[in-house]
């Protein structure tokens, strides 16, 4: 079947954000699975006076995607720091997308949902928080959106976010989890870990556990700190954040005296596979502050499993299913700094362990690939139209 969809975003492209990338990765997948996606974003100022397929190399470029998929970019009020534009584009593109003939109009964003579902478009709203606990008057808006006709259901990023919304009255029929997934690309012919620490300058024989991502005390950055400070002969690295987080933690580190914190800052997503494969640990904080903080299942937890490393998480509702302890990784209590050191330093201690969890978490990374992702997608959007 040949499905044609409008995905609508109110973000700017690109981005350092990270659900940017995964409305990109997305697309691009269901585009190479023969779908027709039309990405339909407010323009940027930067943008005001380069060619269509100018913004689309660069967008291609930044996200390391291959470009399955047409921009229909809107100018009512061009993207800038102001935000002004998420609500003309809000507006503007489900009206745009009304005479476009698409069999899906899917968005994570609130104010086109609402306009799409008033207009009776079949609309695929997507979410990766547990809406109902963190954010009732978001949910309150998503339900409400849910009972127009033509409306085609939700995605969630996890089981987790399924059962929490389920139970706030949500048909099960109506709500899928759909993880995220990984791009096979981003980790092709990598360096074996001492070729690659040659080429990021590290020591042979230097431990390092890993971190990729944001680094706002949201996200529990704290408890990384907390973790190298019980494991002073290891290296903390942290890669990721903004210029001003970078100089904030940067700051915090130095009076902490944490001589075993290394902070890389942000780099090219293609590039972020290469300080996995330097580490021999990956380490998802290991605090319940971030799914405190609406951070449901994070997308670098497959990229962590594909990367073949082993991985230390904390033991989270939003993880499990995905994470399994002594199978693909090691769980944690969480804010217990001194759990996480040992569960490192045990990993360091057995070979044959560290071994046997890379080897499973490499294993398991084939189910949450993009294209993966698409094709449960248009599985769940074929079934919800009533289409064979």
């Amino acid at each position: 079947m040949n499905l044609k969809i409008a995905y609508i975003s109110d973000e700017r492209f690109p981005s350092v954000h990270t659900d940017t990338q995964q409305v990109m990765k997305t697309i691009d997948a269901l585009g190479r699975a023969g779908v027709e996606v039309d990405f339909v974003q407010p323009r940027m100022w930067k943008h005001i006076g380069k060619s269509l397929a100018e913004r689309k190399a660069e967008i291609c470029r930044y996200y390391n995607v291959e470009g399955h998929f047409n921009i229909r970019d809107i100018l009512i009020w061009p993207a800038s720091d102001l935000r002004v534009e998420k609500f003309f584009h809000g507006v503007a593109a489900p009206i745009k997308a009304a005479f476009g003939k698409y069999d899906v109009v899917y968005t994570r964003n609130l104010l086109p949902l609402t306009l799409a579902a008033t207009m009776h478009a079949p609309v695929l709203f997507e979410t990766y928080r547990a809406l109902s606990n963190t954010n009732p008057k978001a949910f309150r808006i998503v339900k409400r959106a849910s009972r127009c006709r033509g409306f085609l259901g939700i995605s969630t990023h996890s089981q987790y976010s399924r059962q929490v919304m389920m139970q706030a009255g949500i048909q099960p029929e109506m709500i899928e989890a759909i993880p995220n997934g990984f791009d096979p690309g981003d980790f092709a012919a990598l360096p074996d870990k001492q070729e690659m620490r040659k080429k990021l300058n590290f020591r042979p024989d230097e431990k390092i556990v890993a971190y990729t991502g944001h680094i706002r005390p949201d996200k529990g950055i704290h408890s990384l700190l907390d973790m190298a400070e019980e494991l002073p002969e290891a290296t903390m690295l942290i890669v990721g954040g903004s210029e001003s987080d970078v100089d904030q933690l940067r700051q915090t580190v130095s009076d902490r005296r944490l001589n075993n914190v290394q902070l890389v800052g942000q780099v090219p997503i293609a590039e972020v596979p290469w300080y996995l494969a330097a580490a021999d640990i990956l380490v998802l904080p290991p605090s319940a502050l971030p799914l405190q903080n609406a951070t449901v299942l994070p997308m670098k937890t497959f990229t962590y499993l594909a990367a073949g490393r082993p991985i230390i998480a904390p033991d989270q509702p939003d993880t499990r299913g995905v994470l399994e302890h002594e199978r693909n990784c090691l769980t944690v209590e969480p804010d217990v700094p001194a759990k996480a050191a040992a569960a490192a330093r045990r990993i360091w201690e057995s070979p044959t362990l560290a071994d046997a969890l890379a080897s499973v978490a490499k294993a398991d990374s084939a189910r949450y690939t993009w294209d993966g992702r698409a094709a449960n997608v248009i599985k769940f959007v074929t079934r919800r139209l009533g289409r064979s």
